[in-house]
C-alpha cells in the first residue's frame, strides 16, 4: 500500500469534520502501522467493515474429537466457513508479518517437523517435554494484548482477539491459533533458549512438544526447564517427559532421530508396504472394502502423501515407495 497517498486521502477524508489535533493522531497512528506493512484497523467498526463481519455469526465453531498421540482424544473447534476465512485473512495480513523465536520450528514458512528434528542430531542426550492443554491454555486477554503489542488500538485489538478466540481461550482448529501460540510464547521461547544457551543445549519447539539436546545430564537440568514453562502459565504433561541417552531411541515429533541423521519409524514404513502389497494383490476397490475403508476419501493421494513423507527424510526409500504406487491399477 502506498503510504503516502493513504495518508493524504484520510487526511482528506476527516477534514471539516474533526480537529487538526485528531486527525494528527490518526495519521500518526495509521502511518506507524503501514511503517510494518500491517492494514490499517481503527476501531471496532473499521474491522466488521473490512472484513464485512456484519454477514457472518461470529463465533461459530462446529466440536469434534480426533485421535492424537499415543490414542488421547483431542478436541477439535472448527470455525464456520465464513468465520474461518476472516480468520485466514488476519493471519495472512497481519499476524505472518510478526517474527517468533527463532526456536519455532512449527507453523512457520519453510519450517516443519523436518528442520525441527534436524537441528538435534548428534548430540549424546535428549529431552523431551510436552505441554498439557497447549492451546486452551492462551486466554483471550493474552491474544488481544499480542495485538495491541503489535500496534492496533485497544478497540481494534479487542474485536481482533475475539474473531481469535472462543469460549476465553485459543480454539485448536481456527488457521490463527497456531501462530497467535507461536507469538504467546515469545517471552517463554526467549528465556528457555537462554536457558538452553548458557547449558550448551539445543532447544527447539514445535507447538506443544519442546526438545533439548546436548551433551550433558538432561536430569539436572528439568527443573530449571520446568520452573520456567510454570512460570509463564503453562502445565508439563509429566506422563510425556522423556529423556534418552546412549543407544536408546529418539524420537522428535515423529521422525528418529540418529547419530548420523533422520530415520522415519519403522512400523509407519511397514504399514505404507503392506498398503501396497494388498492394493497390488487384490486391487485397490477390493482392498478397501476388505479394511472397511472403501469411504476413505482421496485415497490414493493419502498414500503418496505418506510417501512423500518418508522421502522428505529418506529420500531414497521414499523414491522406491513412490514407484511402487506408480505401479498400482489405480482405475
Amino acid at each position: 500500500m502506498d503510504k503516502k497517498a493513504y495518508i493524504v486521502r484520510l487526511e482528506n477524508a476527516m477534514k471539516g469534520t474533526y480537529s487538526k489535533e485528531y486527525i494528527d493522531v490518526c495519521t500518526k497512528y495509521a502511518s506507524s502501522l503501514l511503517d510494518k506493512d500491517l492494514p490499517v484497523i481503527f476501531d471496532e467498526t473499521h474491522l466488521y467493515e473490512i472484513l464485512q463481519l456484519y454477514a457472518i455469526k461470529p463465533d461459530v465453531y462446529r466440536k469434534f474429537h480426533i485421535l492424537g498421540k499415543r490414542g488421547k482424544l483431542r478436541t477439535i473447534c472448527a470455525p464456520s466457513r465464513s468465520l474461518k476465512l476472516r480468520q485466514r485473512w488476519i493471519l495472512d495480513n497481519i499476524l505472518e508479518k510478526i517474527p517468533v523465536s527463532e526456536c519455532c520450528e512449527g507453523f512457520r514458512k519453510d519450517h516443519s517437523i523436518y528442520t525441527n528434528a534436524k537441528k538435534h542430531i548428534g548430540y549424546e542426550q535428549m529431552l523431551n517435554i510436552d505441554i498439557k492443554d497447549f492451546f486452551p491454555s492462551i486466554a483471550e486477554k493474552t491474544v488481544i494484548e499480542i495485538f495491541h503489542e503489535i500496534g492496533y488500538s485497544r478497540a481494534a485489538a479487542d474485536e481482533l482477539g475475539a474473531i481469535c478466540c472462543h469460549d476465553g481461550c485459543l480454539p485448536q482448529g481456527a488457521p490463527t491459533s497456531p501462530y497467535l501460540a507461536n507469538l504467546a510464547c515469545r517471552e517463554m521461547d526467549r528465556e528457555l533458549l537462554e536457558f538452553a544457551q548458557n547449558h550448551k543445549l539445543i532447544y527447539t519447539r514445535y507447538a506443544d512438544d519442546m526438545t533439548f539436546s546436548g551433551n550433558v545430564e538432561m536430569d539436572k537440568l528439568i527443573k530449571g526447564i520446568v520452573q520456567i514453562v510454570y512460570a509463564h502459565g503453562f502445565m508439563v504433561n509429566t506422563r510425556k517427559t522423556r529423556i534418552s541417552t546412549g543407544n536408546q531411541r529418539r524420537l522428535v515429533t515423529g521422525i528418529i532421530v540418529k547419530k548420523d541423521g533422520l530415520a522415519v519409524p519403522r512400523n509407519y514404513k511397514r504399514k505404507l508396504r503392506q498398503e501396497i502389497h494388498y492394493c497390488k494383490q487384490f486391487g485397490v476397490a477390493n482392498h478397501l472394502e476388505n479394511t472397511s475403508s472403501e469411504r476413505k476419501a482421496n485415497f490414493r493421494e493419502y498414500l503418496y502423501g505418506k510417501a512423500y513423507y518418508i522421502k522428505m527424510i529418506e529420500p531414497k526409500t521414499g523414491e522406491q515407495f513412490l514407484r511402487e504406487l506408480d505401479e498400482i491399477q489405480w482405475q
